[in-house]
């Protein structure tokens, strides 16, 4: 009797998930929460839900949220790699398996009348479809523990296919499509490094630097001096390699790209070797591909975030890397931060990933 019971105030609650998922009171209570299933996949694993007439080729629809978006490299790596590995399934097979994902997009035009695009809707409960049409601005809809802990839905929408085909054109839009998954994937690998850091190197940082990186277990101090550390990550398939340094801050001119740069090579050429035996083997930025710089927060402060190529001035090694330059706690100093992999053999998205998530744990004290 008492199964009976949790199943019934299970599947009961499981119904209002549905029918609230697009409801704006936020997260659902703890209580609600306790009865879902934990989420499922790996980071970087979409379910993307859509009508198969608005998918199968380039052209569609959903041909062209993966060409311009979801399958589109994010940031700069050696390989093109898509930001997500998308699993498509039509709305009547979504099933309570696949509900379990970790990240889910459901897409939808308000001018589809078919079977699918019926069952898609009748996710959302009635009414919220209509609601949602009436805003010509908002064009998506985040919510998170759905049907599982852990889990990120968000909601594509758009009033017909040129409508969402125009949002697909904007740089601008598109952005907000994928980055609210890229936040919450970093926050979930923030606090799965923190709970699993390296105590060691935890407290070594704490001692001689004052301040806090949760690292992934394996890294080693390769080089340390009064206002730089290399530490290092060696496997046998990759290499990965995190290093600081603290400079006075004199003007808002270092804040600047190009002297973030210039910056980097100096004390990459000073530092950093490919062979310790072999100082023509030094590290430098490679100019061929245009890194990409934009604003990021770390430490709940504003900061440059740099994504380029690097290699060595030998051409004998090379790889990606991720950087941020932000003031310290006082103002007075600048920290310049950098994590950067070398793992020729291997994809590297998921491993840029934990190189993002292990340098935005940083704090100073």
């Amino acid at each position: 009797m008492k199964n009976i019971i949790k199943y019934l105030t299970y599947f009961g609650f499981v119904l209002l998930a549905f029918t609230s998922c697009m409801d704006n009171s936020g997260a659902h209570t703890e209580i609600q929460k306790s009865y879902l299933p934990s989420s499922k996949g790996k980071p970087g694993e979409m379910v993307l839900v859509i009508d198969s007439t608005q998918w199968g080729t380039k052209e569609s629809i959903g041909g062209q949220l993966y060409t311009k978006v979801l399958g589109t490299t994010r940031g700069i790596l050696p390989q093109n790699e898509p930001q997500f590995t998308v699993t498509q399934v039509q709305p009547s097979g979504f099933n309570s398996i696949l509900r379990q994902a970790r990240n889910v997009m459901i897409v939808t035009t308000f001018d589809n009348r078919g079977r699918e695009s019926a069952i898609l809707n009748s996710f959302f409960g009635e009414g919220v479809i209509d609601a949602l049409a009436k805003d010509t601005k908002k064009f998506f809809y985040v919510k998170k523990d759905v049907w599982a802990k852990g889990q990120t839905v968000m909601l594509f929408f758009a009033e017909n296919e040129a409508k969402m085909a125009e949002i697909l054109d904007d740089p601008n839009k598109i952005y907000y499509l994928t980055q609210p998954f890229h936040e919450i994937e970093n926050k979930r690998l923030a606090e799965k490094i923190t709970k699993e850091r390296d105590h060691k190197i935890t407290r070594f940082l704490k001692e001689k630097y004052n301040l806090e990186i949760s690292l992934l277990k394996g890294y080693k101090v390769a080089r340390s001096d009064e206002n730089f550390l290399w530490l290092r990550h060696p496997e046998i398939a990759f290499d990965n390699n995190i290093f600081f340094l603290k400079i006075p801050y004199t003007n808002e001119e270092q804040f600047d790209a190009n002297h973030i740069l210039k910056l980097r090579n100096e004390l990459a050429k000073t530092y950093l070797y490919g062979d310790p035996e072999n100082k023509e083997s030094y590290v430098i930025t490679e100019d061929k591909v245009t890194p990409e710089i934009k604003n990021a927060k770390v430490a709940g402060r504003q900061a440059v975030e740099i994504r380029g190529l690097w290699r060595t001035n030998t051409y004998s090694m090379g790889g990606p890397f991720i950087s941020y330059l932000l003031t310290d706690k006082e103002g007075t100093h600048l920290y310049y931060l950098e994590g950067f992999v070398f793992a020729p053999s291997m994809d590297k998205r998921e491993l840029m990933r934990d190189m993002e998530a292990q340098l935005k744990t940083f704090k100073d004290y």
